[in-house]
């Protein structure tokens, strides 16, 4: 049984396999063949135990480390006892309330520290980095705080002065257009003049930013993507040279993210 269930664990269909590959094996030996059907067969009656027994497992290393693993581990864990087979284990009903007390506690605590990182980034001027951390919620669907959505708004809006250069204007948008509060961010001006690298930014981000877009005169065609986020790029070093992939061409450069800090962040 032990050999079936760790087959077992990969599937059926690894089960059949590895009995016909057994089989070809003991033909060739001259010895008689394994009954597919009976292994199958307990192959099949051993899968709910196994399940059960895979998400104790799961779920008592969990509990061990509730303060600790990671949310979306965690969440998985507790998505995964709605199975029919682990909901009618007694033990695994009492783990599993005991996991979600735990959820709800270590959710509640990233709720408030999230809550302080923008409070905190936004009390020394961090804009960028305050707009960046309140569009990654601990946990989805959270409701933002219409006074902590304010402050940062006004915070944003006083960023993108057209005073302020092009760099510090493409930082703000591409971290505000993946915000919260992208549909409080206002504009009554542009930079001047309005560089190539900020256009194309406006561009690109314009149906998450449409009034944004309509300021700098660029109209968002119906229908178009909703754009993604820019994965941080490195700079190379000195004297490297660049290998083409990733979305660049040989002689060119792919889009990369705005820094962490431009001026005045």
């Amino acid at each position: 049984q032990r050999a079936i269930a760790e087959v077992a664990l990969q599937g059926i269909a690894a089960v059949r396999q590895r009995v016909a590959e057994e089989n070809r094996r003991l033909v060739s030996e001259g010895k008689p063949e394994m009954p597919e059907a009976g292994v199958v067969q307990m192959a099949e009656d051993l899968l709910p135990r196994l399940r059960l027994a895979e998400w104790l497992d799961r779920a008592e290393a969990a509990l061990l480390h509730v303060d600790e693993i990671d949310l979306r581990d965690l969440r998985s864990v507790v998505a995964a006892a709605a199975d029919p087979v682990v909901a009618r284990d007694q033990r695994a009903r009492e783990l599993d309330a005991e996991l979600r007390t735990g959820l709800a506690q270590r959710q509640e605590r990233e709720l408030e520290l999230w809550y302080a990182d923008i409070d905190a980034s936004l009390a020394v001027g961090r804009v960028i980095r305050a707009l960046r951390i309140s569009s990654q919620p601990p946990k989805a669907g959270v409701r933002f705080p219409a006074e902590i959505a304010q402050r940062l708004a006004l915070s944003a809006n006083a960023a993108l002065a057209p005073s302020d250069g092009a760099e510090r204007w493409v930082g703000v948008l591409e971290a505000a257009a993946f915000s919260p509060i992208r549909g409080l961010l206002e504009i009554t001006a542009t930079p001047q003049p309005v560089s190539d690298e900020l256009r194309a930014t406006v561009t690109r981000l314009a149906p998450l930013l449409p009034q944004v877009a309509a300021v700098f005169g660029i109209e968002v065609p119906t229908g178009s993507p909703t754009p993604k986020p820019l994965r941080p790029t490195h700079k190379a070093r000195p004297g490297s040279r660049s290998k083409p992939g990733n979305g660049s061409k040989p002689g060119g450069t792919a889009p990369t993210q705005p820094p962490d800090n431009p001026p005045g962040d």
